[in-house]
């Protein structure tokens, strides 16, 4: 069979030039991929009137039987950066009935497994305390992260932080993330998986813990 070698040529060319043009624009910044560096934190929420968040926080997750874990801690993570990943935090775990210390410690983020973040924007005159943080709420965001970590006795596992965030209170103008999503931390250690994470509890009588937050840090 006799081929057409100009054809055969600018068939070439038609095929590469898709290729040549996503390659310029990721070149030119005009592409979608984003290096956008995050922090999470399980927040310490230090008044209800305004409602206002710290770091050093706590959030805690039942197992099968109602055993306990409650973990401390936040970090930093980029999405497409895996091994860039930071994160401490102490741990503490309780036998069924609740109060039993069963084990205690630390632990480290090894490892970024995945992050997807979720729409919905933060209620609006919440007070950001957490460093690192604009101040105006524009740089919060409600998603799902999973992270390997490595417990200070020897046990790993994989924490799960989720944040859910309220909107309002014009829910058209600052609509709420989904009602899947859920907000606190589920955790495994080990064999056990402590999956029933324990809601926050809010009106009428707020309290503090099992809340989290995710901050856009930085993105290029």
């Amino acid at each position: 069979m006799r081929i057409n070698r100009r054809r055969f040529q600018i068939s070439l060319i038609l095929l590469a030039l898709p290729l040549i043009f996503a390659l310029s624009a990721t070149a030119n910044g005009d592409g979608d991929r984003k290096e956008t560096k995050y922090r999470w934190d399980i927040v310490h929420i230090s008044s209800f009137s305004p409602v206002t968040a710290n770091p050093g926080g706590f959030a805690s997750a039942l197992s099968n039987d109602g055993s306990k874990i409650t973990v401390t801690g936040n970090g930093t993570f980029d999405p497409q950066e895996p091994d860039e990943v930071t994160g401490v935090g102490t741990w503490i775990t309780f036998a069924p009935n609740g109060t039993t210390v069963t084990g205690s410690g630390t632990y480290r983020v090894q490892e970024l497994i995945r992050f997807t973040v979720a729409p919905g924007v933060q209620t609006a005159g919440l007070v950001d305390n957490i460093p690192g943080a604009i101040g105006d709420l524009t740089d919060n965001r409600a998603g799902l992260l999973f992270v390997k970590v490595a417990y200070s006795d020897g046990s790993k596992g994989v924490l799960v932080v989720s944040c859910h965030l309220n909107g309002g209170p014009d829910f058209v103008a600052r609509p709420a993330a989904p009602a899947g999503i859920f907000e606190g931390i589920t955790a495994s250690k080990g064999y056990v998986d402590y999956w029933n994470r324990v809601p926050p509890i809010g009106a009428p009588t707020p309290m503090d813990g099992n809340r989290t937050l995710f901050h856009i840090l930085s993105q290029d």
